[in-house]
Formats: C-alpha cells, structure tokens, sequence
C-alpha cells in the first residue's frame, strides 16, 4: 500500500523511510550518470521482520531530493537478499554489458541467506543495463563465492563491499560480518582469496581512501566498522596477498551520539567526494522504536560527507552534511552579534520549529553554560548544550518525549575545544523524530533520535551563569520531500 502524504506522528520529513513497514541497512550506494543510487535492506509486510529482506531502491540527482523505484533484488531459491554493495563497470570488465551502447552498467553485490539457516552465507551478483531500473541476477542468483571459498569457515561471512583497486588494477572486494576477509578479481564474477584478518571483526564493513588533508599525494585508507568506528591504516601487499594495515589499530568513533549503524560509502561520486549515509538507528533497539512509529519503521541518516583532516596531530574523520541540502531552505530566521544573559528574554520564542536546519558561531563570553532547546512543549524539549568549565558538548534527550526503552532518555557528551578565536560553531539539522548535530566545521558528530509530540514546537537560546554572544545564528524552515 502506498502512503504518500507520510504525515503521520514522527514520520521524517526529509530522510529516507519506507512508506510502510521495515527498514534497515543501506545498501548499494552508487552514482551513475548523474543519479545517486541507494538501496536499502526492506521487509514491507511487518514492522519487525526475520530473515526474508529485499533490496528497496530509490534515486537521486542531488543526494536530497529522492525517487522511489520498484523493488531491485528480492528473495529466490537461494534465499534472502542481505546487504551488499554496488559499483560502475565502467570498461565492461565483466563482459556483461557487450549489448549495452557504451557498454558500461551498474552490478550489485549481496548476501544470500539461505531462508532455512541464516548462518549459510553466500556471496551473490546482480547487474542492471537500464540506469538500475531493472535487474539480472547473475546466473539466476546461485552464489559467485562459496562457503567452500571461505578459508576462515566462519559462519558469519556478509556484507561485500566491492571497489576499484587502482594499485592492482583489480576489483577487490571486502566481506565481513565476523572476520574481515579480501578477495580480488579481475571481472567482477570470478573471485580469488586475498589476505585473511580474522583479528579484526565488524559486519557491513567498508574500505576506502582519502587523500590527508587535501593533499592527493598522501593517502590513507580508511576501514569502517559497522558504520560505529573506523581505522586509518594502508593496504599493501604481504606475502602475495593484499591486507589492511592499521596505522595504531585505535578504533575511532564515527558519532558521539547512540544513533547510527551500518553506514556505507557512495561509489563512483566524481571528483572522488566520499558520501556516507547510515542506517539512523541504536543495533539495541531497533524493532523497539517500531512500537512507536506506524506503518514505518527505520529511517535512515542524512548524507554525510567525509574528509581526512590532522587534528591535534592526529588524522581524523571530518563529517558534514552534503551542501545540496540547502535546496530544502524556504524561510530564514537570521540574527548577529547578540548577547544573551541569565536574564535576557528568549531571543527565539516567536518562532515555531518542527524541523529546520540551524547553523550558529557563538562567543562563549563569561557563560558557564549556553545552548539550545529544540521541540519545546509542555515538559518537553531537547537539549544542546556547551559547558565552559569543561568544554563538553552535550545533545541531552532526557525529555526529549517518548521513549522505545528503559534508558533511551539520556544525554550524550563529548570534550569539544572552542576554535583558534574562541568560538564553538554548530550544524544541527532537526527533523519530527531526529537531531543531527555537527561541531566546530564536522570535527564531531552526534546523531539521536527524538520523539517528541507534534505540538512540541517551541525553539530557545539561553545562558547561564554569565554572558554569551551570538556571532551568527541562522535558523531555516525546511521543506518536506512529501508534501
């Protein structure tokens, strides 16, 4: 059943959700002449589904506006469709794409799962001629590797994530879902093992490289756990096997809040931009949150794009929100060099806010304390908060409204220094049931799901304790993809 006015309580108004029943992973994130291609794992006929999982698809051309399009992969006689990856087969490697005018298309990675053990993991293909449209699976979707192929003989072997290796002009493909293993290939359908790294263990893995702040000439790959953390490190040849080398084996933090899992990379975005989208959820409650939402359940994060930046001598993960999403600005609310008090009159309360994206530099002046309380109502409202004395940045949900479980209501802190002038600069992106808060230019990241009542609109900015400045403060209403 299709569900287009998506207006019900909580529904996000510019995030990916299913019309109606289950979401999770993100899968097969990949551009193509000139679309985003994102799919997603999908059970439409419950909010808390088993095993059986398709593949939903939906295409952008700006990464923020998005097409729904019929269903891509779903289950056959060797089982369920679990999560994989997608790239371009630009030069036709496979061979598959012979009949194809510039002889190029998009092939599809994923995990069979056999409906009647789950732990039988199998490395499938299926490939597109029509911009994604429709899809074959390759050789009527038997698996291209084996659990025979599997030299760990690990159960949990899922996830592909395929990419370009230009090193060894080869296709390698990353697999996870317990051990982290490589394969390599040379045409997308038959595949040999590389090096096998049992000592480091994730599911919905992804490797890919940056250049080190900015300088092509120094790159560094990054690993990605589950979308939860990440390493830096390189990925050399040993002893006639390609493996990752982590440069400290320190597992770094993607977000600072509960709120994202499985994230993946987009493949073959020009210019070599990494776009990263995240299945906008906490692993430990994700059919719970079904038992507030209806007739959906899961949503995914915005986009988020990542660079590589030294930061305290320290390489580090950059996040921000991709740029194209200020084409959902219709109103803004601007302010500048305004101080603000222990007794000064709320600076915002004429305004009403659902969803928007706010972005401020303030001056922390003589404040012990300053922030924000979004979706205001009667003893509601989300916090974001900077402390002074310890210079902790804080997203606080502890009455932020409904509650999927026991200890969901909680507050999220990280150490956060004021810039080189003194200023701390936020990004939030605020929609019905999520916050997006990005700090000083994407050096940290927390994501929260929030699910407060729909009259709780109010919109605040205080300090305590002494004076704060407001540099610049703008505040957007944003459209709805839906409506």
């Amino acid at each position: 059943m299709q569900n287009p006015s998506r207006t019900e309580p909580y529904r996000p108004q510019y995030h990916i959700t299913s019309d109606v029943g289950w979401l999770n992973d993100p899968n097969g994130l990949v551009y193509y002449k000139g679309e985003y291609h994102l799919f997603y794992q999908s059970y439409r006929e419950s909010k808390f589904p088993g095993d059986v999982k398709s593949w939903a698809h939906a295409v952008s051309t700006d990464l923020t506006h998005w097409e729904e399009l019929p269903m891509a992969l779903e289950p056959d006689e060797y089982g369920s469709i679990w999560s994989g990856s997608a790239v371009v087969d630009e030069h036709n490697t496979s061979g598959l794409f012979d009949d194809v005018p510039d002889k190029s298309g998009i092939v599809a990675f994923y995990t069979s799962t056999d409906l009647n053990n789950h732990l039988a993991q199998r490395q499938a293909m299926a490939y597109s001629k029509d911009n994604g449209r429709t899809w074959i699976k390759y050789n009527g979707g038997a698996p291209i590797i084996g659990r025979e192929d599997d030299p760990l003989h690990d159960e949990a072997f899922r996830d592909p994530k395929v990419f370009w290796h230009e090193e060894g002009n080869q296709w390698l493909m990353i697999v996870a879902g317990g051990p982290v293993r490589f394969y390599s290939s040379q045409d997308l359908i038959h595949w040999k093992p590389e090096g096998m790294q049992p000592e480091i263990t994730t599911e919905c893995p992804d490797l890919y490289r940056l250049p080190a702040d900015g300088d092509e000439n120094k790159p560094k790959w990054v690993l990605s756990g589950g979308g939860v953390w990440y390493m830096t490190g390189d990925l050399k040849l040993a002893d006639g096997v390609w493996k990752f080398f982590p440069d400290t084996g320190e597992r770094l933090s993607y977000n600072r809040a509960p709120d994202v899992y499985a994230g993946v990379t987009f493949s073959g975005i020009p210019g070599g931009r990494r776009v990263m989208v995240h299945w906008m959820v906490n692993i430990s409650y994700p059919f719970q949150t079904g038992e507030i939402t209806d007739p959906w359940n899961g949503a995914l994060s915005l986009p988020y794009e990542l660079t590589l930046q030294t930061v305290e001598g320290k390489l580090q993960l950059m996040q921000n929100p991709v740029k194209e999403l200020s084409s959902l600005r219709v109103k803004e609310h601007a302010f500048q060099k305004v101080t603000v008090s222990p007794d000064s009159e709320n600076l915002l309360k004429d305004l009403a806010l659902d969803k928007g994206e706010i972005t401020a530099v303030i001056d922390p002046g003589s404040a012990e304390e300053f922030g924000f309380r979004l979706r205001v109502g009667k003893e509601q409202y989300t916090a974001v908060l900077y402390s002074t004395a310890s210079n902790t940045l804080t997203l606080d949900r502890a009455k932020s409204g409904a509650s999927p479980i026991d200890g969901f209501l909680d507050a999220y802190s990280y150490k956060i220094l004021p810039d080189g002038q003194g200023k701390v600069k936020l990004h939030m992106f605020l929609d019905w049931s999520s916050l997006e808060l990005f700090a000083q230019d994407g050096r940290e990241a927390f994501t929260a799901l929030i699910y407060p009542d729909t009259t709780s609109t109010g919109l605040e900015f205080y300090a305590k304790g002494g004076e704060a400045v407001i540099d610049s403060l703008e505040i957007y209403e944003l459209a709805s993809l839906w409506s």
